[in-house]
C-alpha cells in the first residue's frame, strides 16, 4: 500500500473514531462556552477529528498526483472515505442524542437525504460508465460541494460560533445558510452529472 492510500486509510479510521465519539452514551455533558455560544465538549473533540480527516482528504489526493501514485485501490478508497466523512457527520448531527441538554443547531433531514441520494446517484452513473468503458471523473462543482459541506459541518459542530450574535432574519443563522447552500450545490452537482453524462443512458444495443 503506497503513501496516499495509507493516508486515506487513516482518514477511514478517524471517521470511525469520530462516529464512536458522537454515539457514545455519555452520562453527563461538559459544555464549553465561547463568547455567547455553548458548545458540547464532545462536539469540539469530534470537530478536531473531522478537521484532521478533512486535511488528509486533500493531502492524499495531492500526493497521489504529485508522486504519480494513483492506483485502482486509491480510486476506490478515496471517494469511499470522503462520503463516509461527510455523510456520517451529517447523519449524526441530524439526530439529537439523549445526553444533549442544550440547544444546538441540527442538520435538517431533507438536506441529509439530498446528500445521500446525490452520492448514490453519482456512484450509479460512474458504475454505468465503467461498464461502458467510460471513466467519469469528478467535476469542479463536485469539488466545490465538498468544500461547502466541510465548512457547513464545522459551523454545526461549533453551534454557529462565532456568528451567533449576528442580526439575521428570524429562523436563519449563518450555519443554516451554509447548510442550505451545501444542499443546493449537492443537488446542482447531481444535475450537472446527469446532463454531462446523459449519453451513458442511451441504448447502445
Amino acid at each position: 500500500m503506497n503513501l496516499p492510500n495509507k493516508i486515506t486509510t487513516v482518514r477511514l479510521i478517524l471517521v470511525m473514531i469520530m462516529i464512536g465519539v458522537l454515539i457514545f452514551p455519555y452520562p453527563s455533558m461538559v459544555v464549553v462556552r465561547l463568547a455567547l455560544t455553548d458548545i458540547p465538549l464532545v462536539y469540539l473533540i469530534a470537530l478536531g477529528l473531522f478537521i484532521l480527516a478533512s486535511i488528509t482528504d486533500f493531502l492524499d489526493g495531492y500526493l497521489a498526483r504529485k508522486l504519480k501514485l494513483i492506483t485502482n485501490l486509491g480510486k476506490f478508497l478515496d471517494p469511499l472515505a470522503d462520503k463516509m466523512l461527510t455523510n456520517a457527520a451529517f447523519i449524526l448531527l441530524m439526530i439529537t442524542p439523549a445526553w444533549l441538554t442544550i440547544e444546538v443547531i441540527r442538520v435538517p433531514a431533507w438536506i441529509v437525504i439530498i446528500m445521500i441520494v446525490r452520492d448514490l446517484a453519482v456512484d450509479g452513473i460512474r458504475m454505468i460508465g465503467v461498464a461502458q468503458g467510460k471513466v467519469i471523473a469528478a467535476n469542479q462543482i463536485g469539488k466545490v460541494k465538498t468544500v461547502v459541506q466541510i465548512i457547513a459541518i464545522i459551523f454545526v459542530f461549533l453551534n454557529d460560533w462565532p456568528f451567533a450574535g449576528l442580526s439575521l432574519p428570524p429562523g436563519f443563522t449563518i450555519t443554516e445558510i451554509m447548510l442550505y447552500l451545501a444542499g443546493a450545490i449537492s443537488f446542482a452537482s447531481l444535475i450537472v452529472y446527469l446532463i454531462n453524462n446523459q449519453d451513458i443512458f442511451k441504448d447502445h444495443g
